[in-house]
């Protein structure tokens, strides 16, 4: 696995558990919400998009 989308589903990971514990708080902030919520999305986005060019890469690495 290449070390860059490693570190992309590690932060992912990260953003998800926050979100959660977040979530489960008594008196929990909705805007701390929204900001880890969108940026779990943008996240997963750049994991979307590095595997999307790493899939082009081989198809046009083939003969």
């Amino acid at each position: 696995m290449h070390p860059r989308l490693y570190r992309l589903i590690e932060k992912h990971q990260r953003i998800d558990r926050l979100l959660e514990l977040e979530q489960r708080r008594p008196g929990r902030d909705p805007f701390r919400v929204m900001r880890l919520k969108k940026l779990k999305l943008r996240v997963k986005d750049l994991i979307n998009r590095f595997t999307f060019r790493s899939a082009r890469r081989v198809r046009h690495a083939m003969p």
